[in-house]
């Protein structure tokens, strides 16, 4: 039985009447939870549109005084760090806004952890290579060159200390740590946005190539080994509009180049491997760049390393995709919004695929109020996404085993 979930997020949005008679629901039954009874029975209720069984998607409110998650990555299936900006919700002290969780036990629970000084940046990345050592980056908020931010913990978060941030970055918008001595930011310095290298943790960065003329990237950078590092993006095409885009490097960032996406795509955000040649990238249909507007996923796949793209076959049940990860070569996941009623509201959604991203199926969830924009997925069998102020762990089903062909025994062949 699922554990009862109590309704503290969502009166921290909302109030009157029929939240009061939700957060009564909610507070007898959140996917399985029981007033009495045992599950199943004639005591047990169900609330409408509940998911049956265990849901494959469990998610939770962030610690108190969490603003808004934005980033996400797991060392391991159990230790996972989520970052993210101050945001909304008021913190429980002045200066106490979280911007850093972390989870020891896979995403069951939750704790807040500090960066040392007393500030609060806006944290918009974060990768964590090993059990202890991570980084976050982003920016203090000052929006002039220089207000570059990365943080680093090498004692699993007891600590996180300003480290050196890129020479003349007005912002760190993301980064990818392969191991302690491998590390890969992108940077913007407010006229072009490019990519640095570390391999030192953080201690000090070399700046490489520049991302291609005109292309904006989205806040998510992957690399695959023997392949591509892809970063999905768009490019402009008017006020408030742009056109999907890849860029892609086959040098681990030194230089970077536009892969040939198909006219009238709309914004991308997230782009992965599924082996070296083999990859996807999603996003929405819309091409809108100034407000998230209601829309469908868009997903696209290449079999050539990133080079060329094309739309898949099918449409992924994720509507305005944020995040797509592959942790196997048959196992993928996918996050993002689901849009409901009129005018459109927007919640979470997850949708999972066993054979290497050429379907997906929407995955059974419970408690996702908001729309998930990060992902990590540290096996093929679990992944943790955050959003907003909520964090929710992923069982993924992996693929079934083929039968073994049956053989008589005594069996001869002629």
């Amino acid at each position: 039985m699922v554990p009862c979930v109590t309704p503290r997020h969502l009166g921290a949005r909302h109030s009157g009447l029929v939240w009061a008679t939700l957060f009564a629901g909610l507070a007898l039954i959140v996917s399985g939870c029981t007033t009495g009874g045992k599950p199943g029975s004639a005591h047990t209720t169900h609330v409408l549109g509940e998911p049956k069984g265990t849901p494959l998607v469990l998610g939770q409110p962030a610690p108190t005084g969490t603003g808004t998650l934005g980033a996400v990555s797991c060392a391991t299936v159990k230790r996972c760090w989520a970052v993210g900006t101050a945001g909304p919700n008021p913190a429980p002290l002045p200066g106490a806004a979280n911007v850093i969780v972390v989870t020891t036990n896979g995403g069951r629970t939750w704790k807040a952890q500090h960066v040392t000084g007393g500030s609060t940046p806006q944290l918009t990345g974060v990768s964590c290579p090993t059990p202890t050592n991570c980084i976050a980056v982003g920016s203090n908020g000052a929006s002039v060159p220089g207000s570059g931010v990365v943080l680093a913990t090498t004692n699993a978060g007891a600590t996180w200390n300003p480290v050196a941030a890129p020479p003349g970055a007005l912002a760190v918008v993301t980064v990818l740590c392969s191991t302690v001595a491998n590390c890969l930011a992108l940077v913007s310095d407010g006229t072009l946005v490019w990519s640095a290298a570390s391999t030192n943790f953080g201690q000090s960065w070399q700046r490489e190539g520049n991302m291609p003329s005109l292309f904006l990237p989205g806040a998510d950078v992957s690399c695959t080994i023997g392949g591509p590092c892809l970063v999905a993006g768009y490019a402009p095409t008017g006020t408030g509009h742009g056109e999907g885009a890849i860029a892609l490097s086959n040098d681990g960032g030194q230089t970077w180049a536009l892969a040939s996406v198909p006219s009238g795509v709309g914004v991308l955000r997230s782009a992965a491997c599924v082996t070296a040649t083999v990859c996807l990238a999603a996003g929405s249909t819309s091409t809108t760049v100034s407000d998230v507007v209601p829309a469908q996923g868009e997903l696209l796949d290449s079999i050539d390393g990133g080079h060329t793209w094309q739309p898949s076959t099918t449409s992924p049940p994720v509507q305005d995709v944020f995040a797509v990860e592959c942790p196997s070569a048959l196992v993928c996941a996918m996050v993002g919004t689901e849009w409901q009623g009129s005018p459109a509201v927007g919640t979470g959604a997850v949708a999972q695929s066993v054979n290497g991203g050429t379907t997906f199926k929407e995955s059974s969830a419970a408690y996702v109020p908001l729309t998930l924009t990060a992902l990590s997925c540290p096996s093929a069998t679990a992944c943790i996404a955050a959003g907003g102020d909520t964090v929710a762990r992923i069982t993924v089903v992996p693929p079934k085993p083929r039968p073994t062909p049956h053989r008589s025994h005594g069996a001869t062949r002629a």
